[in-house]
């Protein structure tokens, strides 16, 4: 399981969900981690002593990457402490939840693609230039709703279909750099936001699910490391969907 040891690697929105499952996984992998996160300083710094006990390198930073100039200083952060990269999770966005077409507004457009659309784009283009003379993996969280959504998701949808765009335009002018830009599409990943909401039902969901299951974040963790070591080599300007087989199907059940 040492198979990024000495690895140098930033995760946006570390501090919980996905982005906690990713860091914790490129730790278990030997990766030394540079730890983003936008509001929640104490699961950042509850993460940061979990990673440390692993025996790696990890520091925390918070920033609004929707903010131009807090986005430029965590990477004017990471040139000045690393001066490198090695790989990068690209995890940071905004879920509105269900939004009806008639609450769409300018308001939460902007906010939403200044998160997830112009977040992702600056945050890759400044990890392209930390990899540039050594290569490296970038990895994006889109999701399966970029191809196959449910009602109420129209600028969430949107937003994802924008990053398995930009991944794959990235990925195409990179190469000759030895650099990696992929797409993790996520399915239904069990995470507070999901569990903890009102009517949520496991059972139910899992019904709508090939593999009868919801995925947890370790589903996600594990396949980023795949995605950034070695054996993924020959890998990139790829969206990968890890959804249980949910996105084959011609329709679902449930929002």
């Amino acid at each position: 399981m040492n198979e990024l040891k000495g690895k140098y690697a930033l995760v946006t929105g570390s501090a919980k969900g996905i982005g906690r499952g990713i860091a914790l996984a490129l730790a278990d992998a030997g990766a030394n981690l540079f730890l983003h996160y936008r509001s929640e300083k104490s699961e950042a710094e509850s993460l940061l002593s979990d990673i440390r006990r692993k025996g790696v390198e990890a520091q925390i930073f918070c920033a609004d990457l929707g903010k131009e100039d807090e986005l430029e200083a965590l990477f004017s952060a990471i040139k000045k402490d690393w001066g490198k990269l090695d790989i990068a999770v690209n995890n940071a966005g905004w879920d509105p939840g269900f939004m009806a077409l008639e609450d769409l507004s300018y308001e939460k457009y902007r906010k939403l693609s200044d998160i997830n659309i112009k977040g992702t784009l600056f945050c890759c283009l400044r990890e392209i230039e930390l990899m540039k003379n050594r290569g490296g993996s970038i990895i994006n969280i889109g999701s399966v709703q970029q191809d196959t959504s449910v009602p109420g998701r129209t600028l969430y949808a949107m937003s994802k279909g924008a990053i398995h765009s930009m991944t794959g335009q990235l990925a195409l002018e990179c190469g000759e750099l030895g650099i990696r830009i992929n797409n993790i599409a996520p399915g239904y990943i069990e995470v507070d936001r999901m569990s903890k909401a009102s009517g949520y039902d496991k059972s139910e969901v899992e019904k709508d699910i090939p593999l009868g299951r919801v995925g947890n974040v370790e589903d996600i963790g594990n396949f980023a490391v795949y995605l950034a070591s070695e054996k993924a080599s020959f890998i990139t300007g790829q969206t990968l969907i890890a959804d249980g087989g949910v996105s084959r199907k011609l329709a679902r059940s449930r929002k």
